[in-house]
This record gives C-alpha cells, structure tokens and sequence, in this order.
C-alpha cells in the first residue's frame, strides 16, 4: 500500500486546526487578542451619531455640540452621504433635495460642522450610506441620482428583479431599508472608493463611517443559476432567519437549504469584505488627514450578520480601524451578550447604544457601565433627535441612579427543545456522500452554525445534546447534501410547471387610521374587486397566504405597509412538463425551484 506520511500529516493538522475553532465558537471564551484596530488607550470612547436632517440648518449645529459636550462626547459621525445624495460639496453625488429646501445652495454642512467642532475638541467623522441609496415613497427628484444615471448598478433578487423596479410597497413588504445597489458590481465598488477619497480629501474628518456595508438579505445578490432557484420559492421565506436553536427543528429540505445560504453566502461575505479592504485603501493616500481611519456600523450578533446580511466583520481584521456594533436593545441581559459575543472576536469595538424606547436611560446608563467593566473602548448613542428629545440627561449621567437589579428582565426562555433532528436523511445517502467529502466531513458549515448562536454550550443543553453528537449529526447532514445535490441539480431543459392560486383581493393601507380600525374595514369588505393570479414564490407575500389559505374562504394578511383581504377562488396543481425556453422569463425561476423540490421530495419520500 502507498502511504504518503507528508499527506497524512496535513490532513491530521487540517483536522485538528477545524476542531480548535469549533471549541473556540463553543467555549465562547473571550481570549486576549491582537490588537485589530486603532482602539483608545487614553480615554473612553464617546461617541454620538447625527443624522443628515440634523445638519440641514446651519442653525441647529450650536445645539448638537452643546448636547455632545454635556454627554462627554468625544467622536461625532454626522450623516453626509444619505439616499444617493451628498450634505457636503460634492463632483459625484447630487446635492440632496431636502438640504437644497432647507438651506439654498450655498451651505456646507459638512464644512460648517468641522469648523465648529476645531473649537470643541470633538472629532468627526464622516457617516456614509454605502448600499443603501434611497428609502422614500416617492423617486429622487434630481436626474443626477443614481435611481436614473445607473440603472444597472441595483441588486438583483433570487427572481432576477432589479431593486430599481421595485414599487415603495414591494420593498416595505419585504421588510427592506429600500434600495440597495449590488456590492459585486464593479462600477459600484469604484463609485463608493471615490465618494469616500472624495471626502476625506477635502475634509478634514477623523475619517470615514460605513453604514449599510451588507446585502440586504438572503434572498439578494444570488449568482444566475439552477441553484439559487432553490430560494425562489416559499421555503425561501421560511429560512430568512435561522440560528442554532432552530437549526435541527427544521426540516431535512430546510436544512438544505441552509446548507445552500451557507455555500452561497460564502462569495457574497468575500465581496463585501474585500469591498471594506478597498475603501481602507482608497482613504489614505490623499487624504487632509494622513491619519484616516475606517468604522463601520455592524450586527451585534455575528450570526445573524453573517446569515441574512453576509456582512462578516469577523474577517474584516486591520481593514476596519474598528467596528461600532448596533447593540440596540433595552433589555441589559441581552446587551450583555451582545457585549460578550463583540469583544470576543473584536476587542476593539464601540457599542452603539440605541435610544429606540422610552425612558431608558437607567438601562442606558447601565449598559455604558458594562462597557467600562469589560474594558471596552467605548459606546455610541444612537442618535442625537432621540438623544435630544427623549433623554433625561441627569439619569443617563447617573447623576439619579437606578439600582441595576430593577431593571433586570427574565426573559430567557431556557425550555428543553423536545424535537431535534426528527428528519434525517436516509443512511444510503449519508454513505455515497461521505465518499464525496474531505476527511474532516466539511466541519466548516458546523463552525459556521456555532457561529449563529450568541451562547452555543447553552443551546447545546437546551438540545439535550453534546458536542460530539452535533457534530456527528452535521457531518451525516452535510454528506446527505453533497449526494442530493448531484441528483436534484441535474436538471435538463424540461421543468414541471408549479402550481398556482386564482386569487380575488382589496388592499387597504395602513394611512393615518388607527390599524385595528383598518383591519375592521377590511374584514367588512363584501365585493373583492381585484383579482391576480399567484405562484408559490419567497417574493410576494399575498402569495405566501394564497397558498396556506382555503378556497372560498376570506382571509386577512397583514403586511407592513397595509391589509390584504383575500379569498382564493380557483387552485391549479400544476405538475405539467414543460421546456424551459417556453417559460416567462420573470417566472423562471419558481419553475426551476419547483423542479428541483419534486426530484428531493421524489428521493426523500417526502411532502
């Protein structure tokens, strides 16, 4: 028998490097780690986020640095870059609607605000909306903006609809900001490295803020192919959030197409993260400030950051100076883990402590307490209007304290999860896939589900389950996966129609009215006098309701932006082969999904 020893021994340190992060992401012990960024030995970070719509005025700027230096503040991060449109002078973006209302066009804001904070002592820096380049109901009013000079540059959903043509309502429903431009686009990445270059070289900011430096969800920005149909349909809405815990109560075909996120997102976190690596890059060379440094705004939880928006900060390293996590809550318990989950991968981190309650400035004042505990660098208030308008300053100081153990909240349900891994894939299957896999069973996807927990030794005993068991179910898992791969993708050019609803509908919007009082009229409504016809598609979610509802029974399905009342009239079971050049485009997609989950469910045995 020929033994390579050199092989062998690569293998085994392959091995044993995986397990070694694996226990790290269980053990979840904070460790001393090499410093990533430029931290802040010298004093606590206090730092103070201001929106665009702050700065508007000339007159309001005096106000802000009074709050700032009541609260301590050390650092501002003024909102420059917002919608597509620019609150400093710029050759690239437009000049913003709103600022040209407020103020003619004159005004600097950006320019007017440094000057005031030279006499301050407080650093700015220059918040800016990377992805995310319009939010409002109506289009842009400037035929400068993106929304009309770069059409292409929006992101694609798992339907291959650009974003640029979604309505205000579709966006809403979909539970999105609004529009994002697609971060592998090379004309974007380029687009955002000079708006930044362009500030921070005729500005002198501490440096540049990234918000929205993510996609947008799961179902955005996927590669035009048979495999990303398989979030086309309604099962891609079932998996938009996912952690541990709800990992082995799902289904077999739902785990798989974790599985699928997973293998998929792995691209998705390279483009952003190397997008962060290229913006560090272009901000140095000319800039006013030799010294510029690179924040972005983050995902508290590393899970669901990675999951539903690929922004894996985890791996930006010494491209980010440091990371500002959006550790929003009022609950302390839940900001402590926040806390915990930060500093273990980024000892460098500013906590963003959001001001989105009322009367929570006992919480406040106590979470800022955990940060110097911890020996955090600092916190960040999110934001100045809610600073401003809703905060008892003598609480948040802690000149009135409120004992901790008031606050404190039981709201951790530690429940035994009774049914785990109930469906599993068939021992034929697990076999032919192990011969398709590296020796270590691809132990990465079960690095990567740990990941998703905030506390996994916790979970794990909420499983009833060690860590060998998991791992062992993960690796049947992941080689059942491989080998139903190589079956439900060999799709030919036939595909079997899905089936669809005839359904008759009245949309009502939410408005002004109070929203049980629209429900009302809604559940009233007698004649439904609009009809459409739907597929079972992760995009709609009239559709998501259509396809759980009864025929000829009227149904309610509230959305964010309104109220549907509904009845399905007429169901076609589809089941139909048909060519694929013979299908709509728009509808190719949910054909493919189809498709392939009748191959799994022909293999599977299963619904």
């Amino acid at each position: 028998m020929n033994f390579n020893i050199s092989s062998f021994t690569e293998k085994i340190i392959h091995v044993l490097c995986v397990v070694l992060v694996v226990t790290i992401a269980c053990t979840r012990i904070v460790q001393p780690q090499k410093q990533l960024g430029k931290v802040f030995p010298h004093k606590f970070h206090r730092g103070l986020w201001v929106r665009a719509v702050s700065i508007a005025s000339p007159d309001s700027i005096p106000r802000i640095f009074d709050v700032a230096e009541d609260l301590g503040i050390t650092d501002i991060y003024v909102q420059v870059v917002v919608a597509g449109y620019a609150y400093y002078k710029s050759n690239i973006l437009p000049r913003s609607q709103y600022l040209s209302e407020i103020s003619g066009s004159v005004y600097d804001p950006l320019d007017a605000f440094i000057n005031v904070a030279k006499n301050r002592g407080i650093h700015v820096h220059a918040w800016v909306n990377a992805l995310l380049v319009w939010s409002l109901n109506k289009p842009p009013d400037s035929a400068d903006h993106i929304f009309y000079k770069h059409p292409k540059w929006f992101i694609k959903d798992v339907n291959r609809k650009s974003m640029v043509d979604y309505t205000h309502e579709e966006w809403t429903d979909l539970g999105l900001e609004g529009l994002y431009l697609d971060p592998a686009h090379k004309e974007v990445q380029a687009h955002l490295k000079n708006v930044c270059a362009e500030i921070v070289n005729n500005y002198q900011v501490k440096g540049i803020h990234l918000d929205f430096i993510r996609y947008p969800g799961i179902l955005w920005g996927l590669p035009d192919n048979d495999t990303s149909a398989v979030f086309a349909g309604l099962e891609g809405q079932k998996v938009r959030w996912f952690n541990l815990l709800r990992y082995p109560q799902l289904s077999l075909f739902l785990r798989w197409i974790v599985w699928h996120v997973w293998r998929l997102n792995k691209q998705k976190e390279k483009t952003i993260t190397q997008l962060v690596k290229e913006i560090r890059a272009a901000i140095t060379p000319n800039a006013i400030n030799s010294e510029s440094i690179l924040s972005a705004a983050i995902f508290a939880n590393p899970g669901l950051a990675r999951y539903r928006f690929a922004q894996n900060w985890t791996a930006w390293g010494a491209s980010l100076d440091y990371p500002i996590a959006m550790s929003y809550t009022e609950n302390i318990d839940y900001f402590s883990d926040f806390l915990n989950s930060c500093l273990t991968y980024r000892p460098d981190a500013i906590f963003g402590i959001g001001f989105l309650w009322p009367d929570m400035e006992a919480e406040a004042y106590w979470q800022v307490q955990a940060v110097r505990q911890a020996y955090g660098a600092g916190i960040c208030f999110f934001d100045f209007t809610s600073v401003d308008t809703m905060v008892d300053f003598e609480k948040l100081k802690g000149h009135i304290v409120i004992n901790k153990d008031s606050l404190m909240h039981d709201t951790k349900v530690l429940a035994k999860i009774e049914s785990v891994f109930t469906d599993v894939a068939q021992p034929s299957f697990v076999e032919k896939g192990k011969q398709m896999l590296p020796p270590d069973g691809n132990l990465e996807f079960l690095e990567f589900l740990l990941h998703s927990s905030m506390n996994p030794d916790e979970d794990l005993i909420r499983m009833d389950m060690n860590r060998d068991e998991l791992t062992r179910k993960i690796q049947d898992d992941v080689a059942a996966f491989e080998f139903l791969n190589s079956v439900a993708f060999s799709i030919t050019d036939e595909l079997i129609e899905p089936p669809k609803r005839e359904v008759h509908y009245e949309f009502l919007p939410w408005d002004e009215e109070d929203s049980t009082v629209i429900i009302e009229k809604a559940e009233a409504i007698e004649n439904l006098t609009q009809q459409t016809v739907v597929y079972p598609t992760a995009m709609n979610n009239l559709a998501c309701a259509a396809f759980q509802a009864e025929k000829g029974v009227k149904s309610t399905r509230l959305v964010r932006t309104g109220v549907y009342i509904f009845e399905v009239k007429n169901i076609y079971e589809g089941g139909k082969t048909v060519k694929r050049n013979s299908v709509d485009k728009k509808l190719l997609p949910i054909y493919i999904n189809w498709t392939i989950k009748k191959k799994f469910q022909q293999m599977t045995n299963s619904r």
